[in-house]
């Protein structure tokens, strides 16, 4: 990449920064933070290997981009270096989304905050006068069978996106950054994880968060959660159970988590930017019509649904209603300075909630497969952490390629399938914990 000027020194890059709901409290960047920044931020304009010429409404201009390679094979990493220009400054707020599709528009993976100057220095942080590159490394997931993928970048802030006045516009405010070649085979499959358990029929479930029913000793236990970008050992434990009836499907998740956070308090809020667990179904095990479902420790829900990996973008049908109840119970105080424990998460979904995609899904039968996976967030005083049953393996948990699979084991084969469960993974516990009150079903059941 060409280097045209020499870089700014300051740049106003000593400023509080909060990290996107995951921090307690601003800080300013350190010594190392504004070292990554030095070359990436400038006062003098720079010279992109690709010229775009997009303008942002009167605010920031993307004059181009730079790649590592004309062609991005599945599984491989691919260097991006947007360039910017800031003529006016942003109001807090406004960050970058950076998305890739293949050719018929259906998102295979996004990228919203990799790179530097995303973590430390986005857009609501920009000063008029900027010369901004956008470094990312983005890994295009190993399932993709397309034979050419596209890059979009644009700017958000909640709901809202930049209006893009001037260049190429996909006709929703994403600019088009480049079109390669992947070199896979139009008819390549998908690379799942192999993550699979038989999931046995299960009675006599009692919504409270704890899990004290001899039903749930049967259910099948996914083992303990993994690092989602390796499959190595995650930093912290957590687990999930599942089973099933005629009416729902039944997951437990347990968390071991000795700083509890998160300050969302109604229906749909953004729950992935601190402590929440996550279920992502796809009943049809096709990327396509697939649901999404959030639990936080206040026992707050978010759903949504989506017909293919990411679209309807930026949260998909937000107002599909999963009627999913919860209870959670926690050791510990949410938002409190002391030491935690943890929590554990009680979650019954009706089959009839899956009937909101095309074409419906319904009460699995006996040994049918559903491709399924299971998520925990974990917010810390700096920064934010996750772990997965099945590790998706980029910076994205919209994989379905990578889901794990459910096998809903039949009432001859149930006291088998539990009696192969997995152990229970461990997790500090204290005599009484605190229950939250039950979420009640806002949808009808079977």
């Amino acid at each position: 990449m060409p280097a045209s000027s020499r870089p700014s020194l300051v740049l106003a890059l000593i400023i509080p920064l909060a990290l996107s709901g995951c921090v307690e409290k601003s800080r300013e960047l350190n010594a190392a933070q504004r070292e990554r920044l030095r070359e990436l931020v400038r006062r003098e304009p720079t010279t992109p290997e690709r010229a775009l010429g997009v303008a942002f409404e009167d605010k920031v201009e993307l004059v181009g981009v730079d790649l590592s390679a004309d062609r991005w094979r599945p599984g491989s990493t691919l260097t991006v270096t947007w360039h910017w220009k800031v003529d006016r400054a942003l109001e807090e707020g406004w960050n970058l989304f950076t998305h890739v599709t293949d050719s018929a528009g259906n998102n295979l993976t996004n990228a919203d905050q990799d790179g530097p100057i995303r973590e430390l220095y986005p857009p609501g942080r920009w000063k008029a006068g900027d010369y901004v590159l956008d470094r990312q490394a983005i890994a295009l997931p190993p399932g993709v069978s397309a034979s050419e993928v596209k890059l979009f970048v644009g700017l958000w802030k909640g709901n809202e996106r930049l209006g893009i006045v001037r260049g190429p516009n996909d006709g929703d405010d994403r600019a088009p950054g480049a079109t390669l070649p992947t070199g896979a085979p139009a008819d390549a499959p998908a690379a799942p994880e192999g993550k699979e358990v038989d999931v046995p029929r299960l009675g006599g479930i009692t919504l409270d968060g704890v899990l004290d029913e001899p039903a749930w000793q049967r259910a099948a236990n996914t083992g303990v959660f993994v690092n989602t970008l390796t499959g190595g050992q995650a930093t912290f434990t957590a687990s999930a159970r599942v089973g099933w009836d005629d009416d729902n499907l039944y997951v437990a998740f347990e968390v071991a988590d000795d700083y509890l956070k998160s300050a969302f308090r109604e229906r749909d809020d953004h729950l992935w930017e601190a402590d929440v667990v996550e279920i992502m179904a796809d009943p049809g095990g096709d990327g396509r019509n697939y649901f999404e479902m959030q639990v936080s420790p206040r026992n707050v829900v978010f759903d949504t649904r989506y017909d293919t990996r990411r679209n309807p973008g930026p949260i998909g049908h937000a107002d599909w209603d999963s009627g999913l109840r919860s209870a959670v119970a926690l050791r510990g105080e949410v938002d409190d300075d002391d030491e935690d424990q943890g929590y554990t998460v009680e979650i019954a979904i009706p089959w009839a909630s899956f009937a909101a995609g095309t074409p419906p899904a319904s009460r699995p039968a006996a040994d049918e497969v559903w491709r399924v996976n299971f998520y925990v967030m974990d917010a810390r005083e700096e920064g934010q952490r996750a772990a997965a049953w099945s590790p998706p393996r980029v910076g994205d948990f919209h994989v379905p390629a990578r889901f794990g699979a459910l096998r809903f084991a039949g009432p001859a084969d149930a006291e088998e399938a539990s009696a192969g469960a997995v152990p229970a993974a461990t997790a500090p516990a204290v005599a009484a914990p605190t229950v939250a009150a039950p979420n009640p079903a806002t949808a009808a059941t079977p």
